[in-house]
């Protein structure tokens, strides 16, 4: 709260010194030491991101040297019994025969890289942020004795401002007096503050020179070590494996890959699974296309494969309605009693009076059906009697419609009833 109410008390300064209307004390020997010191500030951060970015880069790039060493071992060890990779391919025994002693190369070097890393944050990384929690103090410092500065610079202006003053009353004499006070007790602070850091800047400097060249030296060994490491390994994979690994120019390098091997890729780029197989919908709608514009009348047997909204082609025809034909069979003949002993009783149910029949049932009143709406996707122009135009975005009562949207609906649009393809439109 103390801070709080100092902060407040040295704002209206700050504001009149940034426009020229209070005057602003300064220390060229203290600004050239503070200006080395800031830099000191961000080359200490700049450190701690490259070492980690370092660190990252080198466990990423053993990580994935394994990873890619595991993956050819799968590659060139199929389900046993099953493809015989050497009887097949006996130009490639030598890599087949390989890649398990990569692999095994690949995880020994991630494991002997680890404790280098290790070792990376324990010397290098952790004696860097004890170094940059002492820069922070004195920077905490630093920032108070830009306060006291301010208080200084702030009591002068008003001591001088009350002393040049002509004519002065009761109540100016008693804030002389304060202001004097106030002056001389913000005169001290800043003097003690001021140079306390003159005199330590300079030799905080000297010290942590002598702590930040030892530090560049370890992190450059260290960098060395990992390198050689890497070079070891690999060293003992190719005499193992047979390599040679005599220096090589990269055109030569490339030229070898590319004549060992041969046609492998254009054959490769020739089978049908590498190919873009395109879908059916897509397949539908470029056929469509290539028919040229207008509105197709046939209906589509392949409706549920399309799931294009593109207009129907040309020649699309409204099919007849199917012809009726009487399919009911015929009633059968009259059932003729026979003359045996049943039809005496069969006479006399016969002659029995039936009850007259029950009042038909009053019929329930049936809701009307709640009408279906669609929304025009496309614009259609009628071209045949009995065709619906809209436009799109218009909104279709539903007369008639069928399962598949590849059909010809029947519709509503402002009074007038017509038929449109079903394609054209989507539910409201």
């Amino acid at each position: 709260m103390k801070g709080f109410v100092k902060s407040v008390k040295r704002t209206p300064f700050m504001v009149t010194s940034k426009v020229g209307m209070s005057k602003k004390s300064n220390d060229p020997e203290f600004d050239d030491y503070q200006r080395h010191f800031s830099s000191m500030e961000q080359a200490v951060e700049k450190l701690l991101k490259d070492t980690k970015a370092f660190t990252d880069a080198v466990n990423h790039l053993f990580t994935s040297g394994a990873g890619y060493a595991s993956h050819f071992s799968v590659i060139f060890h199929p389900i046993a019994g099953e493809y015989d990779l050497l009887g097949k391919h006996p130009d490639a025994a030598h890599t087949i025969k390989s890649v398990e002693k990569y692999e095994t190369a690949m995880e020994e070097l991630r494991s002997a890289v680890a404790p280098e890393l290790e070792l990376i944050e324990s010397r290098i990384v952790g004696p860097t942020k004890e170094f940059q929690s002492v820069m922070k103090t004195i920077r905490k410092t630093i920032t108070k004795r830009d306060h006291k500065l301010v208080d200084y610079d702030r009591f002068n202006n008003s001591l001088t401002k009350l002393r040049d003053k002509k004519e002065k009353s009761l109540s100016d004499e008693k804030n002389l007096f304060k202001l004097e006070q106030d002056f001389e007790m913000a005169t001290n602070e800043y003097d003690y503050i001021n140079t306390a850091l003159k005199q330590d800047l300079p030799r905080f400097m000297t010290l942590s020179t002598q702590f930040i060249d030892p530090l560049f030296h370890s992190f450059f060994y260290m960098q060395l070590n990992i390198f050689y490491i890497l070079l070891e390994k690999m060293n003992n994979f190719s005499e193992e494996a047979k390599y040679d690994i005599s220096n090589l120019p990269g055109n030569e390098i490339t030229s070898n890959y590319e004549s060992q091997r041969s046609d492998a890729w254009s054959q490769i780029e020739e089978l049908n699974i590498t190919k873009r197989i395109i879908s059916t919908s897509k397949f539908v709608q470029s056929n469509r296309a290539a028919a040229g514009p207008g509105v197709s009348r046939a209906t589509s047997s392949t409706s549920s494969l399309a799931s294009s909204r593109s207009p129907p082609p040309s020649g699309f025809k409204k099919p007849p309605p199917p012809p009726f034909t009487a399919s009911h069979a015929a009633p059968p003949p009259p059932y003729t009693p026979s003359n045996g002993p049943g039809s005496a009783a069969a006479s006399a149910a016969a002659t029995k009076k039936a009850p007259p029949p029950p009042p038909p049932l009053k019929p329930k009143p049936k809701l009307a059906p709640k009408p279906q709406f669609v929304v025009a996707l496309y614009d259609f122009a009628a071209q045949a009697e009995g065709d619906l135009s809209f436009n799109s975005g218009d909104r279709i009562e539903i007369v008639e419609k069928t399962a598949s949207a590849e059909d010809w609906w029947t519709g509503k649009l402002n009074g007038i009833q017509g038929v449109f393809p079903g394609n054209y439109v989507q539910d409201a």
